[in-house]
């Protein structure tokens, strides 16, 4: 199979939507008068975001793309916006439109041990992207995919 080098051009791509999203929380955290709706659409952006380099790494870890310089932008834009998960979640902050679940609010501390989770599993990451080894990248990766799904399953409700 043909190793499609795609780093270059998703980081390329991603990286201005994430400069600009990674900025954002740091508003909303600041503007308490922030409207539920500016909330869920700066999370819904950073969440895409994550996922988009989620996405450009995981074609490294199964050799579908070459590990190559994009290889660590991604993970430091994963690790970079894991930072920022705390301040995506204002209190008062739910939509008809969002899947955030009240349980993110009654039980605060659980979420905020699901964000240090993420944001320790995002720093290995960024460790593992910096070698040469898809198969270490992989399991990195999958070690981060997890931490999403210990937040995910307890505070995310279904698709709408």
């Amino acid at each position: 199979m043909k190793k499609r080098n795609i780093n270059g051009l998703i980081g390329l791509a991603l990286c201005t939507g994430v400069s600009l999203a990674a900025a954002a929380p740091v508003a909303l955290a600041d503007d308490m008068m922030a409207s539920a709706d500016t909330a869920y659409e700066t999370r819904e952006g950073v969440m895409k975001a994550i996922g988009g380099h989620m996405k450009a790494l995981g074609a490294v870890a199964k050799g579908e793309a070459a590990m190559d310089a994009g290889t660590p932008i991604h993970a430091q834009a994963i690790m970079e916006l894991s930072h920022t998960v705390k301040f995506l979640f204002p209190e008062d902050s739910i939509t008809e439109k969002s899947r955030a679940k009240p349980e993110i609010w009654l039980d605060w501390d659980g979420f905020m041990k699901a964000s240090m989770d993420f944001e320790t599993a995002s720093a290995a990451l960024v460790e593992a992207a910096a070698g040469s080894d898809p198969a270490a990248l992989g399991a990195a990766l999958g070690d981060v995919g997890k931490t999403c799904g210990g937040c995910h399953k307890p505070f995310r409700g279904p698709e709408k």
